[in-house]
Order: C-alpha cells, then structure tokens, then sequence
C-alpha cells in the first residue's frame, strides 16, 4: 500500500512538473514572441530614424547649396549695381563736359558773328585780326572736336552699357560661382566677370576721354586769348581798357590753370586709386565670409589693368 501511495504521489508530481513545464515553455515562446515583436519595432524606430537624420542631412546640404546660390546671387547684383553706377557716372561725365565744350564753341562762334568793329579805327595790316581770326578758330575747334568725340562715346557708353549684364554673363557667372564652391580652398576669392564695362572703359573709351578733356581745357585758354585780342580791337582807341581786359584775362587763365592742375590730378589718383584696389590684402576667413572678399580678377586683365595704371602714372606726371 506505501509503495503504491508512493507511486501515485510520484505520478502526480511527475504531472504536475510537466504541465508546470509546458505553461512555462508557452510563457518562454509567448515572450520570446513579444520580444521579437519588440525587436521588429525597434529596428523599423532605429531605420525610421537613420531616414530623418539622411532627410536632414539632405536638407542641411540644399539649404546650404540654397545660401550659396543666394551669395551668388548677391554678388552677382553687386557686380550688376557696380556696372549700373559705372555706365550713369561715365554718362554724367560726357554728358557735362560735352555741354560745357557747346557752351563754349557757342560762344565763341557767337561772338565772332556779333563782334562789330570799324576798319576806320583798326590797323587791318596789324597781327590783332589775324589773331583774333585764329584763336577764335581754334576755340570753336577744340571744343566742337570734344563735343564729337564726347558724343559719339556717349551713343556708345549707352548702346553698349547694358551688354555685359545679359542673361548670358550671368549663367557663365553662376557657373563659375558653382566652380568656386566645389573647389574653394582656403584663400580663395569669389569669381568676377569674364567682361566688364569697367574693362571697356579702360581699353576703348578712357585714351578719348582724355584726348577729349585735353581739347576741353586746350580751349578755354583759346577763349581767353580771343577775348582779350577782341579787346584789343574793339577798344583801340582806348588803351587802357584793352589793358585792364587783357590783365583780367590773364588771371583768369592762371586761375583755370591752378584749378584745372588740381582737379585734373585728383581725377587721376582716383583713378589709379580704383586701378590699384586689387593690391589690399585682407586675411581670409573662409566661408560664408569670404563670399564678401574682392573678386578675383583675371590674369589677362590685371596685366591690362597694370598698364592703365602705368598709363595714368604718365598721364598724371604730364598734367602735374
């Protein structure tokens, strides 16, 4: 009987442990299931993240690419701004001195249709008509020589000023900005037009500039020479008011002279000042900074540049 109650209590035990076991298994493959579950959750959390931060690093990039594309864009509009105030301060410039030098021709022709003179009371023999004749001559001359030239430079400033702003100089301009990205290295300097108007200014426009403002200030002692020998003739019979006129003049030719010395010179160190801007250094600091450096300029051109410059140097010595 002991042995069979020991039996009975080992089967029940033996069955107890078994269905323990087998719940257990099942609790062990249900968590093991919300486990893997858990794990599929997790990865599609860790690949839904690793696509955000792609998302946002591609974003980083385009908004960068997007603020590069805006300094071009800047740049670009200052070069535009630049050339605008070039064409209207090169326009302004002909257009008042080509107005003075009417003026002046003006004048002086004028006064030759309306000088009234006797030959009763003139030496007609003398030198004073035949160097009334000349500078009267030459004072319409010079003057409506640099009106023609200032002119025909206008016509051109005008026609051709807008030119090198086209749509075509700013895709080659925006390329090259792209260019200048991609490659930038430490030191660098953001790209500049291939034209410019400053450029044609300087190698078609600005040898008849000055030709033309040599005339101008060669005629206005002319006009007062002429007017002083008129005084000569039409006061002949009173010398001292042909004195006192040609006196006159004479300091006023020696004060356009000093005026015209000072300002002439000062035009030129200008302008060898904007020829020699390129020659500052300022550190580099890289980028987004650097984008507000001076531009670089080409080779070819700073070799012209450099003989505009050595061209204003002479031209400068011979004024002074």
């Amino acid at each position: 009987m002991d042995e069979a109650f020991v039996e009975t209590a080992q089967a029940l035990l033996t069955g107890l442990d078994t269905a323990l076991s087998r719940q257990w298994r099942e609790e062990d493959r249900a968590w093991r299931q919300e486990d893997l579950c858990w794990r599929d959750k997790e990865q599609k959390y860790n690949d839904l993240q690793h696509q955000f931060l792609a998302e946002q690093q591609r974003w980083r990039e385009e908004d960068i690419q997007q603020r590069n594309l805006d300094n071009a864009r800047i740049l670009w509009a200052r070069v535009v701004e630049k050339n605008r105030r070039d064409v209207e301060e090169k326009t302004e410039m002909l257009r008042a001195i080509s107005t003075l030098a009417a003026l002046i021709s003006g004048f002086a022709l004028t006064a030759f249709l309306q000088f009234d003179w006797s030959p009763d009371y003139v030496d007609t023999a003398g030198a004073a008509l035949p160097l009334f004749s000349a500078t009267m001559a030459l004072t319409v001359g010079l003057e409506t020589i640099c009106v023609i030239i200032c002119s025909l430079m206008l016509v051109s400033v005008i026609k051709t000023g807008q030119s090198y702003m086209s749509e075509e100089e700013e895709a080659v301009f925006m390329d090259k900005c792209r260019k200048f990205i991609a490659n930038y290295r430490m030191g660098d300097r953001p790209p500049s037009p291939d034209r410019s108007f400053t450029m044609h200014w300087a190698q078609r426009c600005e040898n008849s500039w000055r030709r033309a403002f040599m005339l101008f200030g060669m005629g206005i002692p002319c006009l007062f020479a002429n007017l002083s020998v008129a005084a000569w003739i039409k006061f002949d019979t009173s010398r001292p008011a042909a004195v006192l006129t040609t006196v006159i003049m004479g300091l006023s030719l020696a004060a356009m002279v000093h005026f015209h010395r000072k300002w002439t010179a000062h035009i030129l160190e200008t302008e060898r000042t904007e020829v020699n801007a390129g020659r500052m250094h300022i550190a580099p600091q890289g980028l987004p900074f650097d984008w507000h450096l001076r531009s670089s300029i080409h080779p070819r051109a700073v070799s012209q540049l450099q003989a505009i410059a050595v061209s204003y140097n002479g031209l400068a010595a011979e004024q002074v």
